[in-house]
């Protein structure tokens, strides 16, 4: 049996000795002889991966893999089954399911401060009217000249903020900011206004009213023919807005405004409610006592956003404020939310009401003697819902309580409501996907205009092409007067858009014009027959966006904010949509257009072009663009 040497013996024969026993197990290389080492000979663990040579043992001789491979999980090509996994896993997985997977989109959304919370793209714009005019009526051009504060299409905002500020030196009721000027705001529908009331109405005031201010509506000025109020408000639009006023009285108007909106990405990401507003009422003038008035009646779901009441009677006839507010909710016979009387419906009592109160007050009383007030109150605390039908009643007193001595009384009433569904869409707006009726970039070689495309007066100075603009150098004898380059070989259409940019590039003399000219005898749009939109420089630092039909201003406006705006570019159009023309401008770089205003003139040519007045001027290029109609 082979066995180790033993210390100290095995004299002369020990190394047969070591040899036997190593060779019990191991050949004569040395190497561990096939079968010497079994499964009980190695440890649990003892083997790992880094012992062992790639490739160096076979599947063949791996005990049990064909077997285990076959019954190993193989994963489905539609990937895993809930029901493959464990209980405790698929229960959690259903409550995943269910939970929120987003923040819905939410104008209530603020933030630790309170404030809003910003909409997907959401950007400001405020482009206010300085120093401009509205023109009454009976000015020529005869006619509604309306002053339009904003205007924008082709994305989602919301109307947020409408400010004014006016002078006519009339302290009657039928001044600009009492009876004589009107206010309409169209919300997607041109056609259709949302909003369409006195200046008074809309900034919540009583004939004549003084001033108060609360953090919604406010009247801060008044005194003298001037006048100046605010309103917020909060109405989304999908496609289409449009802000304008327009001076019903018998005198001009100096005039400074701004409606104030943002531009929003997605018109859903405002929510499901509070998509449409809309501002409905009803006057009496001559209300008998007790008389009944519908303010609102209309079906649909929204929220009661306002309320504001105007009372005009007799010092005597205070009966008048016995008068109840009822609301009535989804076709309720009797009302769910009602006064027990018109000063308690807006925090008031014994015939008082808090002037600048929040949310509900009233006006500071009108200069005009006797009863003369206004009752405002917002539903911001105690909202109103309604999800079917809403209807709300005014009354002038109520039988057997106060007195009424006169035989009429004036009562109106308004409602600012929320409607959950947006109105229909249907404006029209310049296309500027389609291709151009004239795109000219004013690329003729430099000298002299090229007579097949274009017609001058003769006797005056020459507009020039520079290869890139046409130019017009400054004279100021009678040779730089009345300038006109007219376009020819373009046929209009009844409707169209006409646009082009300019800047005067000369830095000496004050009183220069120049001219985008439309609707002119053609193919010369003579001053007198055409219709001129400028950019005016009275003063190195007075520049004005003035339009002119024949020699009769319809519209002008400051701007610059005191700069000299001497070789800057700025871009003028003119809608024209038959007989209706309205007028924009905006800097140049700026994509926003700032409307001037709408009227109806009698110019009937179609004779356009640009021109100067004494002016050294560059024209960058002639556009005309066909106008679409949006509707859905």
């Amino acid at each position: 049996m082979a066995r180790l040497p033993q210390p100290g013996g095995d004299n002369g024969n020990w190394g047969d000795i070591l040899n036997d026993y190593l060779l019990t197990e191991h050949d004569a290389a040395g190497h561990l002889k096939v079968g010497v080492v079994g499964s009980s000979h190695i440890a649990d663990n003892a083997v790992k991966a880094v012992h062992i040579a790639d490739d160096s043992i076979p599947q063949v001789k791996i005990q049990g893999l064909v077997a285990d491979i076959t019954a190993k999980y193989t994963t489905p090509v539609g990937g895993i089954p809930a029901a493959d996994l464990a209980v405790a896993v698929q229960n959690s997985l259903a409550k995943a399911d269910t939970a929120l997977q987003s923040v819905p989109p939410s104008t209530a959304t603020t933030s630790i401060s309170g404030f809003p919370l910003r909409l997907a793209g959401e950007r400001q714009i405020s482009y206010p009217i300085e120093l401009g005019k509205a023109h009454t009526s009976v000015a020529a051009p005869v006619g509604g000249k309306r002053v339009v504060l904003a205007e924008s299409w082709g994305q989602a905002g919301i109307l947020k903020h409408i400010w004014m500020a006016s002078s006519d030196g009339d302290v009657s009721l039928q001044g600009f900011a009492e009876d004589g000027g009107t206010i309409r705001i169209y919300i997607d529908d041109e056609a259709s206004p949302a909003v369409q009331l006195t200046i008074n109405d809309f900034f919540a005031y009583s004939p004549l009213a003084g001033e108060y201010r609360t953090p919604r509506v406010g009247r801060t000025k008044k005194g003298g023919g001037e006048s100046s109020a605010y309103r917020y408000v909060y109405m989304p639009f999908q496609k289409y807005l449009r802000v304008e006023v327009e001076n019903t009285s018998s005198n001009d108007v100096v005039l400074f405004g701004s409606a104030d909106y943002t531009l929003i990405n997605d018109f859903a990401g405002i929510g499901t409610q509070q998509r449409h507003y809309k501002m409905v009422g009803a006057q009496e003038p001559n209300a008998t006592p007790y008389q009944e008035l519908s303010v609102a009646d209309m079906a649909g779901s929204g929220q009661v956003e306002s309320l504001w009441i105007a009372v005009d009677a007799a010092s005597g006839d205070t009966g008048v404020l016995e008068g109840n507010v009822e609301i009535y909710i989804d076709g309720e016979a009797y009302p769910s939310w009602h006064s027990s009387g018109t000063e308690d419906a807006f925090n008031g009592g014994w015939y008082n009401v808090p002037v600048s109160g929040y949310p509900a007050g009233r006006a500071s009383d009108g200069t005009d003697g006797g009863l003369s007030m206004t009752y405002y109150r917002f539903f911001i605390d105690d909202p109103l819902f309604f999800s079917s039908h809403i209807k709300v009643l005014i009354h002038a007193g109520q039988q057997n309580q106060g007195t009424i001595s006169s035989g009429t009384v004036g009562l109106s009433g308004f409602v600012g409501i929320w409607t959950d569904n947006p109105a229909a869409i249907n404006y029209r707006a310049v296309d500027s996907t389609s291709a151009a009726l004239l795109d000219d970039q004013f690329t003729d070689a430099a000298g002299a205009l090229d007579n097949a495309k274009w017609n001058q007066v003769g006797g005056v100075t020459q507009g020039q092409s520079s290869g890139s603009t046409i130019t017009v150098a400054y004279d100021g004898t009678s040779m730089g007067q009345d300038v006109r380059i007219a376009r020819k070989e373009v046929d209009l259409p009844v409707d169209y858009w006409l646009e082009t940019k300019l800047r005067i590039t000369d830095a000496t003399h004050d009183g220069q014009e120049a001219s985008l000219i439309a609707k002119g005898n053609s193919p010369d749009p003579y001053f007198g027959s055409a219709v001129h939109v400028q950019l005016v420089r009275f003063g190195q630092h007075n520049w004005v966006i003035r339009v002119r039909d024949d020699f009769d201003e319809v519209f002008v406006r400051t701007i610059g904010g005191g700069r000299d705006l001497t070789n800057t570019w700025v871009r003028i159009a003119l809608k024209v949509t038959g007989a209706t023309l309205t007028a924009y401008w905006a800097p140049d770089g700026i994509s926003v257009w700032q409307p001037l205003g709408s009227w109806v003139t009698g110019k009937t040519g179609i004779g356009f072009g640009v021109g100067t007045w004494t002016a050294g001027a560059e024209f960058d290029y002639l556009v005309v663009r066909p106008i679409t109609t949006v509707i859905s």
